[in-house]
């Protein structure tokens, strides 16, 4: 039995007489213990509202929203909301949010904050609750001593640390992390990073990561998925998705990254993302892709599953893409973009 099971989930916001398709038919699965899968992708993907979608933290104007989402097989969105709150959120799914500085009260200890999910039922002692916030502000490489700082008293990436240690102290079953190192310069970056990988580890805790740094999810996930308008344009395995990318919008990613070796400059990626209210017919990418083809225009691509993923491109389909399946796409996965 898979940890998470997400399927065919539908979040869409109500604009006005419009609809945001901010998340539309995504699926994907979280094997097990301690396995990460990332979701990259531009602003305005869907990422962010897949996360909160998960985490049932609904805005209002939702218009839509259904799917399955199964823990441990248990389906999550028959829950009612109180429910939710009192038997998922932060308890089996937990959530790191973009922007330390927003997350944290300014006027309250940080390890109070850290302290306060133990104590809002009475379960905890308050010496308990203390001593577990004790050894979690050193799990995530701080001192026992931060207890008693203000957040601004801390640095970015120490404030990043705590807001980590406050989204684990029930141990929760799956931590997911909403772009956790995007305010972070590089060095500060590489030492969280190196903190995920620890905790995916040892205690084995799977992860959600949401990133627009592909490079940032390679150094951490099993599974990469590319979402793009609302939809995960392509899914598979992280080597697979990195070294052969069956998606041209997979491989335009890969080729804005700089390269360590060799001459080839990044390239950036050409055109601007669909407005989610009005998206194109066909292919949502068609109107930004070199290798556009009659079917791009007029028909969703098909999702053909496969036991390395799969990519929503008519170049998959060798029926429809005819002699394309055999020059556009091996050549797109060779050249890397």
């Amino acid at each position: 039995m898979a940890l998470l099971e997400v399927d065919d989930l539908h979040l869409h916001y109500a604009a006005g007489d419009r609809v945001v398709r901010a998340v539309d038919g995504v699926s994907f699965v979280i094997a097990g213990k301690g396995e990460a899968v990332g979701v990259v992708g531009e602003s305005g993907s869907g990422k962010s509202s897949l996360a909160n979608a998960v985490m049932r933290l609904l805005p209002k104007g939702v218009a839509r929203f259904d799917g399955s989402i199964r823990l441990n097989g248990r389906d999550l969105t028959t829950l009612s909301d109180e429910a939710y709150r009192r038997e998922i959120r932060w308890r089996r799914i937990a959530m790191v949010f973009q922007g330390a500085l927003n997350v944290l009260n300014p006027v309250i200890r940080v390890g109070d904050q850290i302290a306060e999910p133990l104590l809002l039922d009475d379960r905890v002692e308050k010496r308990a609750a203390r001593a577990r916030v004790e050894g979690l502000l050193e799990r995530v490489g701080l001192s026992a001593a931060f207890y008693g700082r203000y957040p601004h008293e801390l640095s970015g990436g120490q404030k990043q640390r705590v807001v980590i240690a406050t989204a684990l102290v029930h141990d929760p079953d799956l931590l997911i992390l909403d772009e956790p190192t995007s305010a972070l310069d590089v060095s500060v970056q590489a030492q969280i990073m190196n903190l995920l990988k620890d905790l995916k580890e040892d205690p084995g805790i799977s992860m959600l990561f949401i990133t627009h740094d592909i490079g940032l999810a390679s150094d951490l996930c099993d599974t990469i998925a590319v979402a793009y308008a609302g939809e995960h344009v392509e899914y598979g395995p992280a080597d697979r998705v990195l070294l052969e990318p069956r998606h041209p919008y997979t491989q335009r990613l890969l080729a804005s990254l700089p390269r360590l070796h060799g001459a080839e400059r990044p390239r950036a990626m050409p055109g601007e993302p669909p407005d989610a209210t009005a998206l194109p017919l066909g292919c949502r990418f068609h109107p930004r892709c070199p290798y556009r083809f009659d079917a791009c225009d007029r028909h969703p691509p098909a999702l053909p599953i496969a036991a390395d993923g799969h990519a929503r491109c008519w170049l998959n389909d060798r029926e429809v893409a005819g002699e394309r399946f055999e020059t556009h796409l091996p050549a797109l996965a060779v050249r890397g973009g």
